[in-house]
């Protein structure tokens, strides 16, 4: 039984913006001989956190658990290793960076700091201990973290002054007063919240005229104005620099929260239509999609499957026009090349999509806390004919909702740059398969069936203005992405011990022993030979273990071969030495499979067996 550690770790810039902690390490310690521990465990972490330094670090190398890293959604996963036993540890947070550092001259020096203390509530799970716990570090500290590295951010929103409501789609730029001349921080684009985020380095301030040889910033931190514009450059708001030595704006720290509101709504100017992204997975630069490549994800190598969420930017209006949209797909080759022409893709292979949020300011009463109603927008293949709360499907394309009053009864249609989640088993067939009669140490083409491939296919956005052909053109284009939804049916399961077959799984996973074959029931003495068959076309990483008295055990598989991985299991043990007892083998098939959001569960197959 393993014990397994995950969580996620955000840190706090403000009250409202928060951020994962991605690129950076948790490391996890022993604690030592010496500690309280009880003190530790129920101490908050705002009392425990600090920062220690490099001889610290090293001082308590001996009791080093191991790391984990933490993804860009700010999540972490560890898996202790054999003979830790469930009880406390020490969190640290290993920062060699952090996020959205703008590259200096010198790479900063590493941090780390001790969060807590845990004694995790470990639970049960297919046979691990399993433990969460989800952190996030308070602005004071990450704030005080990211200066160290030079790493300062300005996180705000832009409101409508008189009703509040926010403004999104406007440009906020960030200036320094300085002695001689001003600095541009930095821009960036309010979201449909309007919130913005602008990141900038501790040298933008500091620098002058006489740059890079004379660096002076007379104060701490930055004297901060603004200046809002729409995208096309009109000014909105242009604050004097005199504001930047008022004390709110005077000297301002590594992170800065701010409202800033208009006067007026500004004009509703639509950017650009675009398909870029499978869920997470941005092709043009996370997928091998160009020609020649695979279809599957850098780094993992990953084929989709099921629903896969097709994403971009999805403005109202083309031309000035009220837009409509729709995607089409093509076969390709298995390095991409086309091998039929663009079909489009039909109601019938896509399901219901959430494209954004409907926006009224709408005060159920005088003085409502909350008088921004809102309400999510689909694209629902069972509505065509479209509503208040649904996008209208007229021969096959979409019309983008045109709301673009808050204030009115229609209110106003924030995208949220979802555009299709289309059903991929539904654009290229893949038959199932059928493995009834093939034992587990057999190939799973023993009995005729045949090894499953990936369908491989292009994807591209289409684009017009309402009802005129004329005016269609692309909105991006991934020309090659590999899919796989084969389902396998007969599979065997429980060996001979609790024999089963099962259909509709993701991949053959099967596991017997061989002495239980002549009686299931059979007790085991001296001899175990573990069977094990394992086969997929993105088959990932393939486990068997053994629990019981003294376990878990270990065992060495036997070779994989293209797309499986069958045979006979060596153990790493002595099977007549083992205590009188019962004993489960498990084995766990993980296939290198996403949706572009998720990764499917580990497929699973067990034993169980008595050594008299």
């Amino acid at each position: 039984m393993a014990y397994i550690f995950k969580g996620t770790i955000l840190g706090a810039l403000c009250r409202d913006c928060i951020e994962p902690l991605a690129g950076l390490k948790l490391k996890f310690y022993r604690l030592a001989s010496d500690r309280n521990v009880t003190a530790l465990a129920v101490a908050a972490p705002k009392d425990t956190f600090t920062h220690l330094e490099d001889a610290a670090v090293a001082a308590r190398q001996s009791l080093l658990l191991g790391e984990a890293e933490i993804d860009e959604r700010g999540n972490f996963s560890f898996e202790f290793a054999k003979g830790y036993d469930g009880g406390p540890f020490e969190v640290d947070l290993y920062c060699g960076t952090v996020p959205r550092l703008i590259p200096g001259p010198r790479p900063p020096h590493p941090l780390q700091f001790t969060i807590t203390t845990l004694q995790p509530s470990w639970r049960t799970v297919e046979n691990n201990s399993v433990a969460a716990w989800e952190y996030t570090v308070p602005y004071r500290y990450w704030c005080h973290i990211r200066g160290r590295f030079g790493a300062w951010t300005i996180c705000g929103h832009v409101i409508h002054c008189e009703t509040k409501a926010p403004i999104g789609g406007v440009r906020v730029r960030a200036f320094d007063v300085d002695w001689l001349q001003d600095d541009a921080l930095g821009q960036d684009v309010t979201d449909g919240t309007g919130h913005f985020r602008i990141d900038y380095s501790a040298a933008a301030f500091k620098k002058t005229i006489f740059s890079p040889s004379i660096n002076i910033e007379w104060t701490g931190g930055p004297d901060l104005y603004f200046r809002i514009e729409t995208l096309s450059g009109t000014v909105l708001l242009a604050e004097p620099s005199s504001r930047g030595r008022l004390p709110d704006r005077e000297n301002a720290g590594p992170c800065f929260c701010v409202e800033l509101c208009l006067e007026k709504q500004p004009p509703v100017v639509d950017y650009l239509p675009v398909f870029d992204a499978l869920g997470g997975y941005l092709y043009a630069s996370d997928i091998h999609s160009a020609v020649p490549g695979s279809g599957l994800t850098n780094g993992d190598n990953r084929a989709f499957y099921s629903t896969v969420r097709l994403n971009g930017a999805l403005p109202k209006t083309l031309n000035g026009q009220p837009m409509e949209y729709r995607f089409e797909f093509r076969p390709t080759d298995a390095v991409g090349n086309s091998v039929a022409p663009w079909t489009p893709v039909t109601p019938a292979q896509f399901v219901t999509t959430a494209l954004g949020k409907l926006e009224r300011y709408a005060p159920a009463f005088p003085g409502d806390p909350n008088p921004i109603k809102t309400s999510w927008v689909y694209v629902d293949p069972a509505v065509p004919g479209g509503g208040p709360v649904n996008a209208a499907i007229v021969g096959g394309w979409i019309r983008v909702p045109q709301a673009s009053n808050v204030f009115g009864p229609e209110g106003f249609f924030v995208p949220n740059g979802n555009e299709l989640n289309v059903v991929t088993p539904k654009l290229l067939a893949s038959p199932a398969i059928s493995v009834l009669g093939v034992h587990a140490g057999q190939s799973s083409t023993a009995l005729g069936a045949p090894l499953a491939h990936n369908r491989h296919i292009g994807l591209r956005m289409r684009v017009r203005e309402v009802g005129n052909p004329a005016s269609e053109v692309n909105a991006g284009i991934c020309f090659h992405v590999a899919i796989e939804n084969t389902d396998y049916n007969g599979v065997a399961k429980g060996g001979s011990w609790a024999p089963s077959t099962v259909n509709g799984q993701l991949c053959v996973c099967s596991v017997d022993v061989l002495q239980l074959q002549a009686a299931g029931c059979a007790g085991i003495t001296s001899g175990l030979d573990v069977l094990l068959t394992a086969s997929h076309p993105n088959l990932g990483s393939v486990s068997l273990s053994m629990t019981g008295p003294g376990g878990p055990y270990g065992f060495t598989l036997p070779p994989a071969v293209p797309g499986e991985r069958f045979g006979t299991a060596t153990n790493g043990f002595v099977i007549g030495s083992l205590p009188d007892c019962a004993y489960i083998i498990t084995l766990g098939v993980d296939l290198l499979l996403t949706t572009g959001d998720s990764i499917p569960s580990t497929v699973f197959d067990q034993i169980g067996f008595c050594k008299k």
